[in-house]
């Protein structure tokens, strides 16, 4: 009970700072020191959104938590059974994986559309991951990691290509989806295309990466007009599987914020401060991590905004004890402190 009340008070002390950065005449102040949206028609809760990201005080962490397509809340809830506490953030899929149909496909989205809808009214952050299986072939796991070459993967960016007319034609039936959140008005961490720096994926370690992300960007924000999504890079840790982050950046005017996938409790410093150097003061987060982070690393890496566990690398990782004793850390954000420093 002593270390649930000093949880509870320093939080209550920390929200009141926040308040007063978000109120009054501070705002405007905050907002301007924080970079712009790269999407200068940003909606008003993205802007927020970001400003809150770009303002959480060194050394706090929001607590985030992956879900998969087919189950939108299982590992969310979860974590909240075991710990007493809902995750900050919670992760969702948009990606097929299972060759599923059309439509069996635009059902399993509605759900995570409706959570998500529900996630942000309780106050949540919502973030979408986009496992995208190679345009064209079955929506399963081995095409998503299709091996194709340079040559190959130049038609899927290439204007009037059969492929890329395959390619845009799933980026616009996705920003359907997407839509539904903007008519919502729920801000999204939009986070595309990740560990492009790996091998694994039919879009990794591409010379013209930044082709395909500018497409998709100019896709959705110009012509389907997605302005309630904020733009997450995110690459893996430049470990013996990965290139160096800036081989495969798509550059600051293009990303808004950016976040490292991080594994096997590898939180090497050098991840840290490469992506901290790269952000030019945008936010950073872990945007996959199975063992949670621990106090040494959030005290020698502080800036951290966030960090998201990987769905069942929740329970395979960690052991109940360490997930509740992290959830309830005094300097580690849930939604309930969000739902009050974002209403």
């Amino acid at each position: 009970m002593k270390s649930h009340s000093i949880r509870f008070w320093l939080q209550r002390v920390l929200l009141l700072m926040l308040v007063l950065i978000f109120s009054g005449s501070q705002q405007s102040f905050i907002i301007a020191d924080a970079a712009p949206p790269v999407n200068a028609q940003a909606s008003a809760k993205a802007r927020q959104l970001l400003a809150y990201l770009s303002n959480v005080p060194a050394g706090m962490l929001i607590s985030g938590q992956h879900d998969y397509l087919e189950a939108p809340d299982e590992q969310v809830n979860k974590l909240q059974q075991i710990s007493g506490q809902f995750a900050g953030l919670h992760g969702y899929e948009f990606g097929g994986l299972a060759n599923q149909s059309r439509a069996a496909l635009r059902e399993q989205r509605k759900r995570v559309v409706d959570s998500a809808i529900q996630w942000s009214q309780d106050g949540g952050i919502v973030t979408i991951t986009f496992h995208q299986a190679l345009p064209g072939t079955p929506r399963t796991w081995k095409n998503v990691q299709a091996k194709i070459t340079q040559a190959e993967f130049n038609r899927y960016i290439t204007p009037g290509t059969p492929q890329y007319k395959q390619l845009i034609a799933d980026l616009d039936e996705v920003a359907l989806s997407l839509k539904t959140l903007r008519e919502a008005d729920v801000p999204v961490l939009w986070r595309p295309y990740h560990e492009m720096n790996g091998n694994w994926f039919w879009w990794g370690n591409k010379q013209n990466y930044a082709k395909l992300w500018d497409l998709m960007y100019d896709r959705f924000v110009h012509v389907h007009h997605l302005d309630n999504l904020l733009w997450v890079w995110s690459p893996n840790a430049p470990n013996a599987y990965s290139t160096p982050y800036n081989r495969t950046f798509p550059g600051i005017h293009r990303v808004d914020i950016l976040a490292a996938d991080i594994y096997n409790n590898d939180y090497r410093s050098s991840y840290y401060t490469g992506l901290l150097k790269l952000a030019q003061g945008k936010p950073i987060g872990i945007g996959e991590s199975d063992v949670l982070p621990s106090a040494k690393v959030l005290q020698n890496q502080p800036n951290w905004a966030y960090a998201m566990t990987w769905g069942k690398e929740l329970s395979a990782a960690n052991s109940q004890a360490s997930i509740r004793h992290f959830m309830n850390q005094s300097n580690v954000i849930t939604r309930e402190f969000l739902h009050e420093s974002l209403r």
